[in-house]
């Protein structure tokens, strides 16, 4: 008898392009689900991915499965959509600094939706500080995630402050010329504390070669080899994990950067700001 759960898990394998991507969201770990589409193949007595160096392909079998899938699972979910379920559903808005690499919180929001009974849907909106000087924009957030202090605020308290290593990082699959160093813009949390750094430890001998307000601009250029970067290790994971770049320099990193979680101290709010703060602190560990 077809296994539903195989189908589904090849149904997300397919959509996502990525075994691993689809293992973080079916909260599942990588072998385990890879064994479980093998068990699927062997019941259809055909391949339905292939290997294409470090990516996956899906076969023409496989395209005509996931079609046929593609047509059970969305007739399923919009089955669900058309109960009445908003009393359940609540609304959370998460502010974040535009500073932060917003890949990490958002998946710390999905494992702390799982964690709890009541799901929220959650949104992240991306704050520059000049947004939030006035504070006037903070007032429909519920929660506010940044780099920097906010002083004298009304309207937050400090949940936590999370302090992650920082590294020096480089592409493993490029060769790097390790004197051009990749800089986070003047206006960066980031650029101040690389700065200090670099002149506290009479680092000079460096070139410039590129310089970004984003951080995901950043990760990019690692990646890709042109240079190397220091950068907060949670925010390189996914790139370690799939043999993209190498860390170096103590375990403890070379410095802390700081994430600090303000929210507005709603106790309808505690278990799942506590569940979301212990999955984005899980997320620091290597």
């Amino acid at each position: 008898m077809m296994n539903y759960n195989h189908l589904y898990y090849f149904y997300e394998v397919a959509k996502f392009g990525s075994i691993s991507h689809a293992a973080k969201y079916l909260n599942l770990s990588q072998p385990s689900l890879s064994i479980q589409i093998k068990t699927l193949e062997g019941q259809l007595g055909f391949k339905l991915i292939e290997k294409k160096g470090r990516n996956i392909a899906i076969t023409e079998k496989g395209q005509k499965v996931y079609a046929q899938c593609s047509r059970v699972f969305q007739a399923t979910q919009d089955m669900f959509s058309k109960f009445d379920e908003k009393d359940k559903i609540k609304s959370l808005n998460i502010g974040l600094s535009s500073e932060i690499e917003s890949s990490l919180v958002a998946e710390a929001t999905q494992k702390a939706n799982k964690r709890i009974n009541t799901f929220y849907k959650v949104k992240l909106l991306m704050l520059s500080e000049e947004d939030v000087v006035s504070q006037e924009n903070l007032l429909n957030l519920d929660i506010y995630i940044t780099n920097r202090k906010i002083v004298n605020s009304k309207l937050f308290m400090l949940y936590k402050t999370l302090n992650i290593p920082v590294n020096l990082f480089q592409s493993r699959v490029h060769k790097v010329n390790e004197a051009n160093l990749i800089f986070p813009g003047k206006k960066l949390i980031l650029r101040d504390e690389m700065d200090s750094f670099l002149m506290q430890n009479s680092i000079t001998e460096f070139n410039n070669v590129i310089e970004s307000d984003f951080v995901s601009s950043m990760i990019r250029a690692v990646v890709d080899g042109h240079g190397v970067s220091y950068l907060p290790i949670s925010y390189m994971l996914e790139t370690m994990q799939e043999g993209l770049v190498m860390k170096s320099g103590p375990k403890r990193g070379y410095w802390n950067h700081s994430l600090n979680i303000y929210w507005k101290n709603q106790d309808s709010l505690s278990e799942w700001v506590l569940r979301f703060y212990q999955k984005l602190n899980n997320s620091m560990k290597v």
